[in-house]
């Protein structure tokens, strides 16, 4: 009781910090992307458009 824990004693969990917010930065706007993407070719498939 009364202790607290040792700040800036495991270097890899800087590494693994970093990591996780780049790593799930680039999910998400992957997957938000995906999604607009998905949704621009639904609306060019009911209006009868292509890209040509």
């Amino acid at each position: 009781v009364g202790k607290q824990p040792i700040r800036e004693t495991n270097i890899y969990m800087y590494v693994y910090f970093v990591f996780f917010i780049i790593f799930g930065s680039f999910f998400t706007l992957n997957l938000f992307i995906g999604v607009i993407i998905n949704n621009f070719n639904e609306q060019r498939k009911k209006a009868g458009g292509s890209l040509e």
